[in-house]
């Protein structure tokens, strides 16, 4: 399975919008990631959001494991359904959080 394309999968379907455009050296965003420059990346996308907190602290951990260059150095599955982000809660519980939550979102 493709870990790194899962990780893009799971970022688009959290912010609405790619983390890059393509995964090569010269794309800006991408460029942050595969030079250990996360905090820049995340930074930026944080400011596309108009939100620092925008991407909880669990959910960049994720991510930035999952788009880490080497492949041996992503985590497996095992690893990414045991990982804080995804054993954490659920975003709402009742109807109205869950409209609240998407409407913050949009």
């Amino acid at each position: 399975m493709d870990l790194f394309a899962l990780g893009v999968i799971l970022f688009i379907l959290y912010s609405g919008h790619p983390p890059f455009s393509l995964a090569k050296p010269d794309e800006p965003y991408y460029a942050l990631l595969s030079t250990h420059r996360e905090t820049e990346f995340w930074a930026q996308h944080c400011q596309l959001k108009n939100d620092q907190n925008f991407y909880s602290e669990e959910f960049k951990s994720l991510i930035t494991l999952m788009f880490q260059r080497e492949t041996y150095l992503r985590p497996s599955i095992a690893d990414i359904i045991a990982h804080p982000w995804l054993a954490g809660g659920v975003a709402a519980s009742s109807q109205d959080e869950i409209l609240a939550e998407f409407s913050n979102r949009q």
